[in-house]
């Protein structure tokens, strides 16, 4: 799955979206596209220009595999930058798209324990957001399991692959669908947002936090985590804002474990 994001900012939006999806030949061997829009309302002839551009340019690709829906921006995101999300699938399986929501399957990008994207897969996202740093705010957090290595020692690796798994399913319910969680280690999720600023994604993340904190994990008890983040600045390799996001992360550890900082 190729996935891209658009602030759209005026009118000629659509036409610098027709152009590089000409220009960079985004389409050459898809087999479904989804079409996102976020935003308070407005914008929506975004979608019709789009999905009208599709049909009538690539009749090769059915009309069934073009999935289009908007959706309201949450509280704490920023409804002054309307965003589109286009997703491009190949050789996926689409299993459950309607006009509200939409899951595809991909071994290859997900990690079996988790159920978020693989390492390799949050590395390409990463990538990808630090190169459109110049025109789109977004943000790297880290997450890691408080003690987990203690939950395995005390409790059982099934223990542990548990809180993974919960964990896990705690972010993607948190997330926006323009968001991504990808797992980086034993117990570290690398956490990407699109289209945020600082105010916003201690929001999001402090959601997280408090959601992990509150919940019950069957027999384990205490679970909490830690996180660090950092915005996505221009100028800065996804080296060193890494790096910069794990000093924050172990800031968090160092004061106390289930917090958060930002660096």
């Amino acid at each position: 799955m190729r996935h891209y994001i658009y602030s759209l900012q005026s009118e000629h939006d659509v036409e610098k979206i027709t152009d590089d999806i000409y220009g960079q030949d985004m389409l050459e061997s898809a087999t479904c596209v989804v079409l996102q829009l976020f935003s308070d309302g407005t914008h929506k002839e975004v979608l019709k220009r789009l999905s009208d551009f599709l049909i009538k340019n690539y009749p090769d690709l059915p009309v069934d595999t073009i999935f289009v829906t908007a959706k309201p921006v949450r509280e704490g995101d920023n409804s002054d930058k309307p965003t589109l999300s286009m997703m491009i699938l190949e050789n996926s399986e689409v299993t459950d798209i309607d006009n509200e929501r939409f899951e595809y399957v991909s071994e290859a990008q997900q990690d079996p324990l988790s159920g978020v994207y693989t390492r390799t897969e949050i590395e390409r996202v990463f990538q990808k957001l630090v190169e459109e740093s110049s025109v789109l705010n977004s943000a790297i957090a880290l997450l890691d399991i408080d003690k987990l290595d203690q939950i395995n020692i005390s409790l059982g690796h099934d223990a542990g692959d548990y809180v993974i798994r919960k964990t896990a399913d705690i972010v993607k319910g948190i997330l926006r669908d323009s968001d991504v969680v990808g797992r980086w280690e034993s117990e570290k999720f690398m956490i990407l947002l699109r289209d945020v600023d600082e105010d916003t994604t201690a929001n999001v993340i402090e959601r997280i936090r408090e959601k992990i904190d509150a919940e019950e994990f069957a027999d384990v008890p205490d679970v909490t985590a830690s996180f660090g983040a950092t915005l996505i600045t221009p100028g800065l390799s996804c080296e060193e804002l890494f790096e910069k996001a794990d000093r924050a992360l172990k800031q968090a550890k160092d004061n106390g474990r289930n917090r958060f900082e930002m660096l």
